[in-house]
């Protein structure tokens, strides 16, 4: 992911999703589609407003189209701008076992005992057992 990619605020992401959609949805299109009003979207998308919620960055994926890659970078890309854990994970990483493990891990990271390289490995071990469950 490039630096710009990083940096990228929550509007910004929609807006570029929304510009790219082949039918060439308007604010209006997707405002209406959303039940809120179009000024209130434009505010989102130019940053003048906080992110969506849950439930409305489902409707908006669903409705683009997206894929779990751009829903789970507008759960990241929200959460950034509210400082908040991801709603999507939300009830894991706070109330659960998983949760428990993840954030004593991430706090192995910023101690510099996990580093990057250990993230990479684990994920890649996880995203092949994810591989081998759908077959």
């Amino acid at each position: 992911m490039s630096m710009k990619e990083q940096n990228m605020r929550f509007g910004k992401f929609i807006k570029t999703r929304r510009l790219a959609d082949p039918r060439e949805l308007t604010l209006k299109d997707v405002s209406e589609h959303l039940g809120m009003s179009l000024t209130l979207l434009s505010d989102i998308e130019n940053g003048r407003r906080r992110p969506f919620d849950s439930v409305k960055i489902e409707e908006y994926c669903a409705y683009l189209g997206l894929p779990e890659a751009d829903k789970n970078r507008m759960y990241d890309l929200a959460a950034r701008e509210t400082g908040e854990v991801p709603s999507d994970i939300d009830d894991t990483f706070m109330y659960t076992d998983i949760g428990d493990m993840a954030r004593h891990a991430l706090r192995l990271s910023n101690a510099g005992i996990v580093e990057a390289e250990d993230w990479r490995e684990f994920i890649r071990r996880m995203e092949e057992k994810k591989r081998g469950m759908a077959k």
